[in-house]
């Protein structure tokens, strides 16, 4: 079990798994140094206010995790190759012209919940 994003990162086996994980806790860490970082479920974690984001990898793909199940389902249409769960959408590792796309959905997350931050 970690306890800390850099013991997760740590214990990823493969080199995509660590370069996808670190773009994402990057880009959270520099937008949004406020929101609490943990490790939530055995994966890293920014809570704000009832929502949060979370990262999660699996041997081919990497999953980002949200409460906002509406924009989940509007992910579809702009990740068509992208595959999706209630909360998360999961993107293999080989398609990083989603990284823009996951960017500003992070940032949409964000925007549609500020509401008693």
């Amino acid at each position: 079990m970690v306890d800390t994003v850099e013991e997760y990162v740590a214990e990823l086996e493969m080199d995509e798994q660590r370069k996808w994980t670190m773009t994402f806790v990057s880009f959270m860490r520099e937008n949004y140094p406020d929101f609490e970082e943990k490790i939530s479920y055995q994966i890293p974690t920014f809570k704000f206010g009832k929502q949060y984001i979370a990262f999660s990898n699996a041997k081919t793909h990497f999953s980002v995790h949200t409460l906002d199940f509406e924009l989940v389902l509007e992910m579809k249409e702009r990740l068509p190759r992208a595959k999706f769960g209630k909360g998360c959408v999961k993107v293999k590792f080989e398609d990083d012209d989603a990284i823009p796309e996951l960017f500003k959905f992070c940032r949409e997350i964000v925007v549609r919940n500020q509401i008693g931050l």
